[in-house]
């Protein structure tokens, strides 16, 4: 399981990626797949803020399974926030630079709970989390997603 506090490790690991690399699952390619990830923690760090997609019970289920478990996030599951077929434009214009996005999306995500510490931002799926669910969120997307890549 990928720490994404371990910033050292994470882009070590992450810069291995290739621009080309084909997906071991799913249809992303390697830069859809950081800018995908920067923008779940733009969802936590204060930037892009979420409403609620299903009932309390779904999201508390939801949570339930990915907080409260040991378990590895499952391969098909999509979030409400992503377009139902396709995938979504790129934002930058290479792999490279959306790389850099995520450094600082992460950076700014420590910055938001330094000063906000008690904030739960909402995860569209699980709804309120606090910084240690969030930890522990990003550390199962990114582990997820690097995993798709062969990155793991």
């Amino acid at each position: 399981m990928l720490d994404i506090l371990d910033r050292i490790k994470l882009f070590k690991i992450l810069n291995k990626l290739q621009a080309g690399e084909t997906p071991e699952f799913g249809e992303m390619t390697a830069q859809h797949m950081v800018e995908h990830l920067a923008l779940s923690v733009r969802f936590s760090n204060g930037k892009y803020p979420q409403h609620h997609n299903y009932t309390f019970e779904k999201q508390q289920k939801i949570k339930a399974f990915v907080i409260g478990t040991g378990s590895s996030l499952p391969i098909g599951f999509k979030s409400p926030v992503l377009p139902v077929e396709g995938l979504p434009s790129l934002t930058f214009t290479n792999l490279t630079t959306a790389i850099e996005n995520l450094k600082t999306e992460l950076s700014d995500f420590d910055n938001y709970f330094n000063v906000n510490a008690s904030e739960k931002p909402i995860n569209p799926t699980m709804g309120e989390l606090n910084y240690q669910e969030w930890i522990i969120f990003h550390n199962k997307h990114f582990t997820h997603h690097f995993s798709q890549f062969r990155l793991l």
